[in-house]
């Protein structure tokens, strides 16, 4: 095993961590919730792609689509948010967050919980949309199921 190179020593992995540097934001009250993001591509872009990870992953999951999405000219966001306790309170950090970001609408790509936060935040902008397409993977629609347990049901 110890001649064996992992994903952050490829030389992949380290183009990306020299190219696309990780920024920090607090845009709520609480200065505790930092959301960190690597945001690559043209700047003039106001309608980019945005990657939550799923619910054990960091923003830096995304560095294959990011180096490949960029280099063809798409301005890709991945992000890693702080933690939320209620949706609502997510939903306006994250508007808070692309609001001073300066981006008009997003598109949003989420894998597992990313994924329902997604679809929350989509729902709780339906009057004044901010959500031009989502697109999911391996997503829920609910997660009631997990209240009380530490897994769901096979």
């Amino acid at each position: 095993m110890s001649g064996e190179m992992t994903i952050a020593q490829s030389n992949e992995y380290q183009s990306f961590r020299s190219s696309v540097s990780q920024r920090k934001f607090v845009v709520d009250e609480d200065e505790s919730k930092e959301w960190k993001v690597y945001d690559a591509g043209p700047r003039s872009v106001k309608c980019p792609l945005i990657c939550f990870p799923p619910a054990s992953g960091t923003a830096d999951v995304f560095f294959r689509q990011i180096l490949a999405l960029t280099a063809v000219g798409y301005r890709v966001i991945s992000v890693e948010y702080p933690t939320y306790w209620k949706i609502v309170e997510f939903c306006e950090g994250f508007r808070r967050l692309i609001d001073h970001l300066q981006l008009d609408k997003v598109h949003l790509f989420g894998a597992s919980l990313g994924g329902f936060l997604a679809q929350k935040f989509a729902e709780y902008t339906y009057r004044s949309p901010r959500v031009a397409s989502l697109i999911l993977c391996n997503s829920f629609y609910d997660t009631t199921i997990f209240n009380q347990t530490n897994s769901a049901p096979t």
